[in-house]
């Protein structure tokens, strides 16, 4: 069998065969010929019969034996009727304007969706950058449009990628548990970048929409979506009923005298936890609380009734639970529990959404976590634009062709 057709029925790559090879730089060079004449514009699909110029290009194909290998032959410009420009055609073996052959970019998405940027840099042989540069174009070229059909429940939460606070905003399917938008920001702005990319059709089919109290957030989502219910998270609406207990824990530590302080120093957690949760010496402290400091243990109480209400299953119960503990809260001479009170009230009916349709941005935040652990793993990015391409990798259900290795 002659080297070239052994090469041929390796390689078995569209649109190409093997002219000749030669090794240069210990990197082996494979002269390949196009089967077809046809010219493709890359952006519109358009065919044409005639050139406007042409080169050699060389292609970063997957590794023979080892050896470094590039694929080299011509490559073709047109003059496209249709967009009016001159562009370099597209071929089947190659994205377009990528130096790499379609399957060393998809074993080059496989390790990336598995392992951080810099180990697959060294497996590789690439630059860090590159492996961002080509996880873009394989998004760009799997995530589409459909993604976006028959969306039911949708959730909203940032996260942040870097110092000084710099944040993505992060939209996923809540039936379909995968990630369907990312973009740089928190703000009403942000998400309008997510709404402007849906068609009415796709719009109309929202009907739940989980978030936090972030004011952008509420603001795009009612903008958008007028008829969508709007749930405010559980664990976020709860995380604000904690922090007015460790507000008034700390207001009186700085107003005691040594013995006050004494009775609840070391009592944070205590208050924190569910009373369920408490281990003997813990139940004991919460014990000495209650008798020696009326407003905490007071706040302790406020605080464990308002988690309470997020048990019921009927909607009314939780309403008429809701009014009595607003009233509690506005007399109880708390301050913090004033002002979370005036919150609920405001945003009373996103709450008691969560008592019909039980919904949470529980999956969301457990997407969050595994973002993070991108980032971490990839130790950190300089831009928002690779982690958004990492993201869509990894968390959009993504599937790229598998390729043997060894």
């Amino acid at each position: 069998m002659r080297v070239t057709t052994l090469l041929n029925k390796l390689l078995n790559l569209p649109g190409l065969r093997v002219r000749g090879i030669r090794f240069e730089n210990d990197a082996l060079i494979i002269e390949v010929r196009r089967r077809f004449r046809v010219l493709t514009c890359p952006e519109c699909g358009t065919q044409v019969g005639g050139r406007f110029h042409e080169t050699t290009r060389r292609w970063r194909h997957l590794a023979i034996w080892g050896t470094p290998t590039f694929l080299e032959g011509p490559i073709r410009r047109l003059r496209c009727p249709k967009c009016r420009k001159v562009r370099t055609e597209a071929v089947p073996w190659a994205r377009h304007r990528s130096a790499f052959t379609r399957r060393f970019e998809d074993v080059v998405g496989l390790l990336a969706q598995k392992l951080d940027h810099t180990a697959v840099a060294l497996l590789t042989g690439i630059y860090w950058p590159t492996v961002g540069a080509i996880a873009r174009r394989l998004v760009g070229e799997h995530l589409h449009q459909d993604r976006f059909d028959n969306l039911r429940a949708i959730g909203i939460d940032e996260i942040s990628y870097r110092r000084h606070h710099r944040y993505l905003t992060i939209i996923i399917d809540h039936d379909r548990e995968r990630v369907i938008w990312a973009g740089e920001g928190k703000s009403a702005e942000t998400i309008q970048g997510f709404f402007d990319e849906l068609t009415n059709e796709q719009r109309e089919s929202i009907e739940l929409v989980s978030i936090d109290m972030a004011k952008g957030y509420v603001n795009g989502v009612e903008a958008n979506l007028p008829d969508a219910t709007i749930v405010f998270d559980r664990f976020h609406v709860a995380r604000l009923a904690q922090a007015a207990v460790d507000e008034v824990r700390r207001a009186l530590m700085r107003i005691l005298d040594p013995e006050g302080r004494r009775f609840i120093k070391r009592s944070r957690w205590v208050l924190l936890k569910r009373p369920e949760h408490l281990r003997g010496s813990e139940k004991a402290k919460l014990d000495l609380i209650r008798r020696s400091n009326k407003d905490l243990y007071r706040a302790h109480l406020l605080k464990e009734t308002f988690l309470d209400i997020f048990e019921y299953k009927a909607p009314w119960r939780a309403r008429r639970a809701l009014d009595a503990w607003l009233a509690w809260a506005q007399r109880s001479r708390l301050e913090p529990f004033v002002r979370l009170a005036r919150t609920v009230r405001e945003h009373l009916d996103g709450i008691l959404a969560f008592i019909g349709s039980r919904l949470t941005n529980a999956r969301l935040e457990g997407m969050n976590n595994k973002i993070r652990l991108l980032s971490h793993r990839a130790y950190g990015f300089h831009s928002a634009a690779p982690l958004v391409a990492t993201v869509y990798l990894c968390c959009s259900n993504i599937t790229l062709p598998e390729i043997q290795l060894a």
